[in-house]
C-alpha cells in the first residue's frame, strides 16, 4: 500500500515542477500571453494538488487509496488536463486527434482518469531514446457505445520477452521506480468497466489502447475543437 501511494504522489510532481520552471522563464522573458499561461497553469495545478491531497488524507488514516468515486466525466477535458502538465517536455511533440463530439461523457472516477493518462504520457516520454525527437500521438474516437483512446510513441519499444509482464505490479523496465504505474493504469481502466492493451515494435514505438463504456455525447457546435 505504501509503495502504491508513494507512486501516486510522485507521478505528477515532475511535470508540475517543469511547468513552474517554464512559467518563471516566461515571466522573466516577458513572454506575450502571460495571463493566459497563468490561467492554464493554475487550473491544471489545482486539480492535481486536489488529487494529492485526497491521497495524503487516505494515507494519514492508514486507509487504502481513495475509493472509487464514480461520476460523469468529460473525457476530452481530462485528457487535455494531463497533456497540459507535459506540454513543456523537451524535444517532444504532441499530436492530438479529438473526436467529432464536443463532449464525450464516461462514468468513471475523475482522479483515476487523470492517473491513467498522466502515467501513459509519462511512460511515452521516457520511452524516447536520447537524441531522438519524440512524437506522441493521442487519438480519441467514439464507436457506438464505446470510446476508444490510444496513446502512442516513437520510442524504443518493449522487448518481446517482457511484454507479458507489463501490467504486473512491481515489474519495471526502468532502473528506478516502483513498477506500479501500468498496474495502476490497468486497475483504474477496469474499475471504469473498460479494458486496456498494447502493441509494440522494437525501436519503432508502442501504442497503448483502451476501450471505455460511453455514457453519452454532446454534438459539437460549429465544429470547434479543444485547444
Amino acid at each position: 500500500m505504501a509503495k502504491q501511494i508513494a507512486h501516486e504522489i510522485k507521478n505528477p510532481l515532475t511535470p508540475m515542477k517543469l511547468n513552474v520552471q517554464q512559467l518563471l522563464k516566461s515571466w522573466k522573458d516577458k513572454a506575450p500571453g502571460f495571463e493566459d499561461k497563468i490561467e492554464t497553469f493554475t487550473k491544471s495545478q489545482v486539480e492535481y494538488i486536489d488529487d494529492l491531497s485526497s491521497i495524503a488524507t487516505a494515507f494519514s488514516s492508514f486507509a487504502k487509496l481513495p475509493g472509487t468515486n464514480l461520476a460523469e466525466v468529460n473525457l476530452p477535458d481530462q485528457i487535455k488536463t494531463s497533456l497540459d502538465l507535459f506540454k513543456d517536455a523537451e524535444n517532444i511533440e504532441f499530436r492530438v486527434k479529438w473526436p467529432d463530439e464536443s463532449k464525450v461523457i464516461i462514468y468513471a472516477d475523475k482522479e483515476h482518469v487523470n492517473g491513467i493518462f498522466s502515467n501513459l504520457i509519462k511512460n511515452s516520454i521516457q520511452a524516447i531514446p536520447a537524441g531522438r525527437k519524440g512524437i506522441i500521438n493521442v487519438i480519441m474516437k467514439v464507436e457506438r457505445d464505446k470510446v476508444l483512446v490510444s496513446v502512442s510513441d516513437n520510442g524504443s519499444g518493449i522487448p518481446s520477452a517482457l511484454r507479458n509482464k507489463m501490467f504486473t505490479p512491481n515489474f519495471t523496465t526502468k532502473s528506478s521506480g516502483t513498477g506500479l504505474g501500468l498496474s495502476i493504469v490497468k486497475k483504474y481502466v477496469e474499475e471504469a468497466n473498460g479494458r486496456i492493451w498494447f502493441e509494440s515494435d522494437s525501436d519503432k514505438g508502442t501504442i497503448f489502447s483502451m476501450e471505455l463504456p460511453l455514457k453519452y455525447t454532446v454534438e459539437k457546435p460549429g465544429g470547434a475543437v479543444p485547444d
